[in-house]
C-alpha cells in the first residue's frame, strides 16, 4: 500500500468516467495535468474533485506515495507540504520556504520515493502553486476552476457533465428501486450535471419524495428563478428540504457558508455555544451529540461532505456561493457577526505553544472568507493577530507577512494608525519582514511603530517594550551594537520594574542585553547577566527547555570570549535532559561553541564537530543565514588549525562574499570575516595581499566598533605580522605593542589572546627575555603540550582568529 497523506476516502457511488480516467493516466506521463470545468459549466459542479479522488484510489498500487494538498489558500498548501516534508524525513527549517523547497527537490530527485502522486485541490491561482511543483518521475494532478493555466505549467483537461448512461447509473446506485425510465427523466431535467444529480438523489433518499413529485418541485423552483440552472435548482430544493426537516440545521449550514472550503471541525462549530443564538440553534450546538447529529443530517441532504469519522464538514464553493446569494443584507450581517464570534471563541490563545497549533490550523483557513479583518470586536482582531503569530512561530514567514500586511492596511483605514491592534499587527509584520530578509523595511516599520506606541500608550506598556526589543534585534542585525545596548538596557529596567527580574519576558530582555554586551566585546558584563538569567530559567523551566539551552550557549560564548575554554566546554557538557533536536537554533549555537572551545584547547575532534555543525546549519537555515555564515567562519578556523589552508581559504572567501551581500560592506561581521580570510592568505605566505586586506579591514573596524574591540585587536595582530613580513619593521613593532597594551587592558594579562600578542611582539622585537616571559604566559594560558607550542618552536606568528557570536 502506498503512503497516503490527506487523501479523501473513495466515493463508493462513483460511476463511469472510464475514458476520462484513461486520459488522465495518459496525460500524466508527459507532465502535470489540471482538471478544469467544461466550457458550459465554468462555475464547476462537474465532478473534478471526485475524478481526482477516484484516480488516486484506482491507481494507488502504481505509487509509493500519494499526497493530497488543499490549495484554495496558500497557507493551506504550505501546511500540507510541511506535513509531506516530515513524511519524507526532511530536516525542518526555521524558514518554511526552505522546507518546501526541500520537498520539491526531494520529489524531483525521487528520494526516497521515485513513484509519487501529488494532488493540488482547488488551486485557482496557478502562480500560488508553481513554486512548489516538482518534476521527476512522479505525477502532479491539479483541480481548478480557473481556465488561466498555460501548457508550460500544466496540461488542461476539461471535465464535462456525465453522459446519460452514467447519470442513470449514479441515480440508480443511490435508489436501486428507481426504474431506468424514471432515472432518465431525472437526468434529462438535471442536465446530467454530477452535482445536481447528487443533490437530487440525496433529497429523494432523505425525504422519500417520488420522481414525479421531485420533478414538480423542480419545475416550480425553476420558474421562480430568473436564470435557473440544474445545480441552482437542485441546491434550492435541497436547502428547502433541510430547512423543513430541521430549521436549526439549515442555519448551521448557513454559518458554514461563511467559512472556507477547508474542513470545518465540530469543535469550531461547538464554539458558537457561548454566543447569543436563536433558541433552536443554541440547543443544537450546546451539546456535542446534537451538533454531530446535525452535521450528519446536513451531509445526508447532499449539502456538504462529512468525513468518515463524522468530525468535519466540507462545503463546496458553489454551495457557499448560492447560500450567500439568497441572504438579505440584514441576514448576511447577522450571520457574519455570529461566524466571527464563533471563530474568536475558538481561539486557544498562546500561539507560540505548539500544543495549540492544531487548533490554529483549523481556524486560520477561515479568516479570509469570514472577513475577520473587518470585524469590529477586539477579540476578533486578536484572533487575527494570534494567527499572524501562529504562522510565524511555525516558520511560515510568508503567510505571517501576508496576513499581517493585510491587517495593517485594513486597520489603519478602519481603526487609525495609532490604534493598539494596528500597532500590534505592525510589530508582527516587522518580525515577518526581518525573517524573510527585508531587514531595512523591518527596522523602518519597527521604529515607526515604537514611536507611535510611546506617544499613545507610553514607554512602559508591554506591547511597547516588545517592539523596543524588536528594534534592538534590528540594530544588532545592522551592526549598531552600541545603540542596541542602550535600548535594551532601558528596556530591561522597565521590564524589571513592571514584572520583576525573573519574569520570562524580562529574562529574554536580559538575554538580549547580554548579547549586545558580548557583541561589543564586554564578555565579563555579558557573563554576569547570562549567569543570572540561567539561574532564573533553571528555576522556572524543566531541564532541556529551549530557553535554558539558549542561556547555556550564551554563557559558553561569554566564557570563550574570556579565554576560559575549559569552562565553556563544561557549561555545554552539563545539559541533562535536553529535549530539543540537534538542529534547533539554540542547539546549533551550543554545538558551534563546543567546536570553537575544542579548537582552542587543541583537541583533534574540533574540525569534525565544526563540519557537522556547519552541515546542520546549512540544512536548517540555508546558505545565506547569518547563523550559517558564522558557522562557516568557525569551521574555516578549524580547518586552518588543522593545516588545511585550501579548505579554510575557500570557506572564508565564500563566507565573506555572502556577508557582503547579506549584511553589507561595513558590518562588523563582514569585516571580521574578511580579517579571517587575510589570516589564511598570510598563512600561505602572501603577506602583501594579506596586508592590503587587513589595512582596509582595520580602518573599518575602528570606525564601526572601536580600537579596543576583540575583532579590531585580532585584525591589528594580523596586520602587525603582515607589516613585519614585508619589511615595515618599525610600524609592525609599534602596532604590535599598541595591540598588546589594548589587549591587556581589555582582555587581561592572562587571556590566551593577550599571551599570543605578547609572543608576537617579542618575536618582532627579537627580545629573548620577552620571548621567555611570553612563553611562560602561553603555558599558563594553554597548558603544556598544546599545539600552539609547535608554532612557537618554529618561531611563527600566532593568530588570534575571530569567531562570531550569535546575532
Amino acid at each position: 500500500m502506498p503512503i497516503r497523506g490527506g487523501l479523501p476516502p473513495r466515493n463508493p457511488r462513483f460511476v463511469g468516467r472510464e475514458d476520462l480516467l484513461a486520459r488522465v493516466r495518459e496525460m500524466l506521463g508527459t507532465g502535470p495535468v489540471v482538471l478544469l470545468p467544461s466550457q458550459e459549466h465554468q462555475l464547476g459542479g462537474t465532478g473534478r474533485t471526485q475524478l481526482a479522488i477516484e484516480y488516486a484510489h484506482r491507481h494507488s498500487e502504481a505509487y509509493d506515495l500519494i499526497w493530497w494538498i488543499p490549495a484554495e489558500q496558500t497557507s493551506g498548501t504550505r501546511a500540507a507540504l510541511a506535513g509531506l516534508a516530515q513524511r519524507l524525513g526532511l530536516p525542518e527549517s526555521r524558514d518554511l520556504n526552505r522546507t518546501l523547497g526541500a520537498v520539491r527537490d526531494a520529489l524531483s530527485r525521487g528520494e526516497p520515493y521515485r513513484n509519487w502522486l501529488v494532488v493540488f485541490e482547488n488551486a485557482n491561482r496557478p502562480e500560488d502553486i508553481t513554486p512548489y511543483l516538482p518534476s521527476g518521475a512522479g505525477h502532479v494532478l491539479v483541480t481548478s476552476r480557473n481556465p488561466r493555466w498555460t501548457t508550460e505549467v500544466a496540461q488542461g483537461l476539461p471535465v464535462p457533465v456525465f453522459d446519460r448512461a452514467d447519470s442513470v447509473d449514479l441515480l440508480r446506485a443511490r435508489a436501486p428501486e428507481l426504474s431506468a425510465v424514471d432515472a432518465g427523466r431525472l437526468a434529462e431535467r438535471l442536465g446530467d450535471v454530477p452535482m445536481a444529480l447528487d443533490l437530487a438523489a440525496a433529497v429523494r433518499e432523505a425525504t422519500g419524495r417520488p420522481v414525479s413529485g421531485y420533478l414538480e418541485d423542480f419545475d416550480r423552483r425553476a420558474a421562480e428563478l430568473a436564470f435557473p440552472t440544474p445545480i441552482r435548482v437542485a441546491w434550492g430544493l435541497a436547502a428547502e428540504a433541510l430547512g423543513a426537516a430541521a430549521p436549526a440545521d439549515r442555519v448551521l449550514l448557513e454559518l458554514c457558508t461563511f467559512l472556507a472550503s477547508a474542513p470545518i471541525s465540530w469543535r469550531l462549530l461547538w464554539a458558537a455555544r457561548t454566543l447569543p443564538l436563536d433558541p433552536e440553534l443554541a440547543r443544537t450546538v450546546r451539546v456535542e451529540r446534537r451538533l454531530r447529529a446535525a452535521m450528519r443530517r446536513i451531509a445526508r441532504f447532499g449539502l456538504a461532505g462529512l468525513d468518515p469519522a463524522g468530525e468535519r464538514l466540507t462545503v463546496h464553493p458553489l454551495i457557499r456561493g448560492m447560500f450567500g446569494q439568497e441572504l438579505s443584507s440584514e441576514r448576511h450581517a447577522a450571520l457574519l457577526r455570529t461566524v466571527r464570534g464563533m471563530l474568536a471563541a475558538g481561539d486557544p490563545g498562546d500561539p507560540d505553544d505548539p500544543a495549540g497549533w492544531y487548533r490554529y490550523a483549523e481556524l486560520a483557513p477561515h479568516l479570509i472568507h469570514s472577513d475577520l479583518l473587518g470585524g469590529d470586536a477586539e477579540e476578533i482582531r486578536q484572533l487575527v493577530i494570534n494567527c499572524i503569530r501562529f504562522h510565524y512561530a511555525r516558520g511560515d514567514y510568508d503567510s505571517s507577512r501576508d496576513l499581517a500586511s493585510a491587517a495593517v492596511s485594513r486597520w489603519r483605514d478602519g481603526l487609525g494608525e495609532s490604534a493598539e491592534q494596528t500597532l500590534l499587527a505592525g510589530f508582527h509584520l516587522a518580525n515577518a519582514m526581518r525573517a524573510v530578509g527585508r531587514s531595512a523595511d523591518a527596522r523602518t516599520l519597527n521604529l515607526q511603530t515604537l514611536r507611535t506606541q510611546r506617544e499613545v500608550v507610553g514607554a512602559d506598556d508591554e506591547a511597547t517594550l516588545a517592539t523596543a526589543n524588536s528594534v534592538g534585534a534590528d540594530l544588532r542585525m545592522q551592526g549598531h551594537f552600541g545603540q542596541a545596548r542602550q535600548l535594551d538596557a532601558d528596556n530591561l529596567v522597565r521590564y524589571r520594574r513592571l514584572f520583576g527580574e525573573s519574569f520570562p519576558t524580562a529574562l529574554r530582555c536580559a538575554n538580549n542585553l547580554a548579547a549586545d554586551l558580548r557583541l561589543l566585546g564586554d564578555f565579563r558584563g555579558a557573563r554576569a547577566l547570562d549567569e543570572q538569567v540561567l539561574r532564573h530559567r533553571q528555576a522556572i523551566f524543566v531541564d532541556g527547555h529551549p530557553e535554558t539551552v539558549s542561556s547555556r550557549a550564551a554563557l559558553a560564548f561569554d566564557l570563550f570570549g574570556l579565554g576560559d575554554y575549559a569552562g565553556a566546554a563544561d557549561v555545554l557538557a552539563t545539559r541533562p535532559g535536553d529535549a530539543i533536536p540537534a538542529d534547533h537554533p539554540f542547539a546549533l549555537w551550543a554545538g558551534r561553541c563546543a567546536a570553537m572551545a575544542a579548537r582552542r584547547r587543541g583537541e583533534p575532534s574540533a574540525r569534525a564537530l565544526a563540519a557537522e555543525n556547519l552541515a546542520m546549519s546549512r540544512k536548517r537555515f540555508g546558505e545565506l543565514s547569518v547563523d550559517t555564515l558564522a558557522s562557516a567562519v568557525s569551521a574555516a578556523n578549524c580547518a586552518q588549525a588543522d593545516g588545511d589552508l585550501d579548505e579554510a581559504h575557500e570557506m572564508l572567501e565564500r563566507a565573506v562574499i555572502r556577508y557582503h551581500a547579506v549584511l553589507g560592506d561595513d558590518h562588523p561581521f563582514t569585516l571580521a570575516a574578511s580579517a579571517g580570510l587575510a589570516g589564511v592568505v598570510r598563512a600561505t605566505g602572501r603577506h602583501s595581499d594579506a596586508r592590503t586586506i587587513d589595512m582596509e579591514v582595520l580602518g573599518g573596524l575602528r570606525r564601526s566598533v572601536g580600537s579596543d574591540h576583540p575583532f579590531t585587536l585580532s585584525c591589528a595582530n594580523g596586520l602587525a605580522a603582515d607589516l613585519f613580513a614585508v619589511g615595515e619593521v618599525q610600524q609592525s613593532r609599534e602596532l604590535a605593542a599598541d595591540t598588546l597594551r589594548r589587549s591587556q587592558a581589555v582582555r587581561g594579562t592572562d587571556h590566551p589572546d593577550t599571551a599570543a600578542c605578547a609572543w608576537n611582539l617579542a618575536r618582532i622585537g627579537a627580545d629573548d627575555a620577552a620571548r621567555e616571559q611570553a612563553l611562560n604566559g602561553l603555558v599558563k594560558a594553554f597548558g603544556d603540550g598544546h599545539p600552539v607550542f609547535r608554532a612557537t618552536a618554529a618561531d611563527l606568528h600566532l593568530e588570534t582568529e575571530t569567531d562570531l557570536p550569535p546575532l
